[in-house]
């Protein structure tokens, strides 16, 4: 591996950004995701019957940048805008979604990076050469200037333990869990808007994610959790979750439920930011380990992409000294 390259631990938004920054600025980068697909929380999950976006469901773009970026996914048909019934909400900035399907805007976002799927790192080495990474089958990757670890920072924290103070600042940053149920009925709900916040103690959000741009008309919807409840109930089996989502969901909408056709829960154990950092990101330059996430900034997907782009600039800044070995893995 080249000496001055860089590693990205994570594909979800935020090591995306990193790497699309380094890459278009030269710097060889090679970015490691531990699922099959990149996206992290941009996520969409496909039955036979129906598919959900469980994780992430919309995106807004307050910078022109990133709106840009956007209407260029949309240009290319793997990004739209989400126009929903939703009463509580009263125009303001678009809602994007990916069409048709969140993970599709991951993989327009991904395209042309070098992304080892299926890879889960767990441990950081350093050496005279650099950093080498350690992942889950015991293969052993080497020879990074510097590592980028754009993961949950409960995640993030764990895995740069012992290679920089930064570290325990990461540490206290806290994530809250998310039960996520995913439903597709045999006919309509009739008279519910397709998307709302509850303030319900157990169920805080709903969308039919059959009204999103480019999905399969089926009645299909996505129920999350409160963190507080999934926090309590965070080891509950996943049909217990399901159940009880869909008896509040259909007490919030005052009717009987049809039959489901689909169902299905999924735990995120790291899925929303309670309080950010308050830094964009952070870059270690003496140890070469920088981190990124919205966990950074805020909750929001576009924070994310903010905290990578970030931390690639900075490290695309640094390239004269990743090429002569000053930003190394030694210490």
């Amino acid at each position: 591996m080249n000496a001055a390259s860089v590693a990205v631990a994570g594909a979800g938004l935020a090591g995306l950004a990193c790497a699309r920054v380094l890459h278009e600025a030269g710097v060889p980068v090679r970015v490691f995701e531990s699922q099959r697909a990149p996206g992290g929380r941009l996520a969409t999950r496909r039955f036979a019957a129906a598919s959900f976006d469980h994780g992430a469901q919309y995106l807004t773009a307050s910078e022109p940048g990133f709106r840009s970026l956007l209407e260029r996914a949309a240009a290319a048909g793997s990004a739209a805008i989400w126009r929903p019934q939703w009463p509580q909400r009263d125009g303001g900035e678009a809602l994007w979604v990916g069409a048709p399907g969140m993970t599709t805007l991951a993989r327009y976002l991904a395209d042309g990076l070098d992304v080892e799927y299926g890879t889960r790192i767990v441990r950081l080495v350093g050496g005279r050469r650099g950093w080498t990474l350690l992942d889950d089958r015991g293969a052993a990757h080497a020879d990074f200037a510097a590592v980028a670890i754009a993961l949950p920072a409960p995640a993030a924290a764990a895995l740069a333990a012992g290679c920089t103070p930064l570290a325990a600042r990461v540490r206290m940053v806290p994530m809250a869990p998310c039960w996520a149920a995913m439903v597709a009925f045999d006919e309509p709900l009739h008279g519910v808007s397709d998307a709302g916040f509850t303030g319900d103690p157990l169920l805080s959000w709903y969308a039919r994610n059959s009204s999103k741009p480019g999905r399969d008309p089926r009645e299909a919807w996505v129920l999350h959790a409160s963190p507080g409840w999934s926090r309590v109930e965070f080891d509950q089996p996943p049909q217990n979750v399901q159940q009880a989502l869909l008896d509040r969901f259909s007490e919030h909408v005052d009717q009987t439920l049809p039959r489901a056709l689909v169902a299905d829960a999924y735990r995120w154990r790291h899925a929303r930011v309670e309080a950010p950092l308050g830094e964009t990101c952070l870059l270690d330059r003496d140890a070469g380990i920088g981190f990124c996430g919205d966990w950074c900034l805020e909750a929001r997907a576009e924070a994310a992409w903010r905290s990578g782009a970030a931390l690639g600039a900075e490290l695309a800044e640094a390239r004269a000294g990743i090429a002569s070995g000053k930003i190394r893995g030694s210490r």
